[in-house]
């Protein structure tokens, strides 16, 4: 969910995390419902009067069909609830290929090796000095084109490879930099994207193709190279930074909308095959499915009520992503979280998801300056983030 910092901490995550605490709380609206119902039975009718009593010395008018309503309300609410969390723990379970971790299967980070691309600022940065301030002694890999813009901790295990992912010759040489120099990765955050911010007529054949080699190519070839080992090992966790734009592709950005879409495609698939052809069910999976993020990417303020879809903040979306990999679960996330409730309107009809939704896309109020320089051979020239 959004936090404090989006909006002033005023947004619709905010008010859904109040009501899932307190009037959706199956912990507490069920024993409400449980001794509401006892009270209005005959057999209390001496506690009853003595509830009523008390009521009246505040001057609460309680009575006994006050009571069966209130019982029937908390049950209501306190069922709700209890729906949710079975979901959630549901959810939790199938994206898990119902397995549970081993005992202390991810409790000793120091012992992990985490690749994280585009990691020399913004979220990436971000993910590698949480996991850092957890633990210290956690190795680091940053693989991007720009150099690392932040200083490690002293005596830290933190590695940097500069390596222009839109190539995939250069993906192939790093990886076995990666494991000749560090090892074996056993995490991995395919952070690094890129958007152009032009429509699909005005955009030249380079624009497309550097976004899908660098949004969508490059995920596929990073894993193929890391994830053998991590089948054999039964152990590992990948993390795709995918985006709202794959559920509702806005003007201008058609193709990287598109490209992520492929990330969503990548995020089930990938998990298919872990079960059914490599019997890794152990293997993670996250998907992180973000709103507009205040990066150097995005400029200007989104039109969207800043109530239902507020723009995230870095910090919001890399704390997630650590939160994700300490839990030793994979699974979807959603920022800010009405963005899970969007995505099941696409199985509404045409006609409402269009009319009703995804045109709301089209002022978005933001720009995209498109920072990198492409060559016409479909290469990064230099990263700006």
């Amino acid at each position: 969910m959004a936090t404090h910092r989006e909006n002033g901490g005023f947004h619709i995550d905010t008010v859904a995390r109040i009501i899932r605490k307190t009037l959706l709380n199956e912990y507490l609206a069920l024993p409400v419902a449980a001794a509401a119902t006892w009270l209005t039975h005959p057999s209390s009718s001496t506690h009853l009067g003595h509830l009523l009593d008390l009521a009246s010395r505040f001057n609460i008018n309680l009575t006994v069909l006050t009571l069966s309503q209130l019982a029937r309300a908390a049950l209501y609410l306190g069922s709700a609830g209890l729906l949710l969390s079975a979901n959630s723990l549901l959810n939790k379970w199938a994206a898990n290929n119902w397995t549970a971790s081993r005992s202390g299967e991810w409790s000793h980070w120091e012992r992990e090796i985490v690749v994280i691309t585009g990691g020399s600022s913004g979220i990436g940065a971000h993910v590698a000095q949480g996991l850092l301030r957890r633990n210290p002694r956690t190795t680091i890999v940053i693989i991007d084109l720009a150099p690392l813009r932040w200083a490690p901790p002293p005596n830290s295990e933190v590695h940097c490879f500069q390596a222009d992912l839109s190539k995939a010759d250069a993906i192939r040489a790093v990886c076995a930099r990666v494991r000749d120099e560090v090892g074996h990765p056993t995490v991995l955050v395919n952070n690094a994207g890129l958007v152009r911010g032009r429509t699909v007529m005005e955009g030249s054949y380079a624009d497309v193709e550097v976004t899908f080699k660098t949004n969508l190519i490059a995920p596929f070839l990073l894993i193929k190279e890391f994830l053998p080992e991590m089948v054999r090992n039964d152990h590992g966790h990948i993390v795709s930074v995918c985006s709202t734009s794959a559920i509702m592709p806005p003007p201008d950005i058609v193709d990287y909308a598109a490209s992520k879409a492929g990330i969503q495609a990548l995020y089930e698939g990938l998990g298919m095959e872990l079960l059914y052809r490599h019997n890794a069910p152990r293997v993670r999976l996250t998907n992180g499915v973000f709103n507009f993020i205040r990066t150097p990417l995005v400029v200007g303020m989104p039109t969207q009520p800043q109530f239902l879809a507020p723009l995230l903040h870095v910090e919001t979306v890399s704390e997630a992503i650590v939160e994700a990999l300490y839990s030793g679960y994979g699974g979807v996330i959603y920022l800010p979280g009405i963005m899970s409730y969007i995505a099941m309107l696409r199985a509404a009809p045409v006609w409402l998801f269009r009319a009703g939704v995804h045109r709301t896309t089209a002022q978005l109020g933001v720009r995209f300056p498109g920072l990198q320089t492409i060559d016409e051979a479909g290469g990064v020239q230099a990263v700006s983030k």
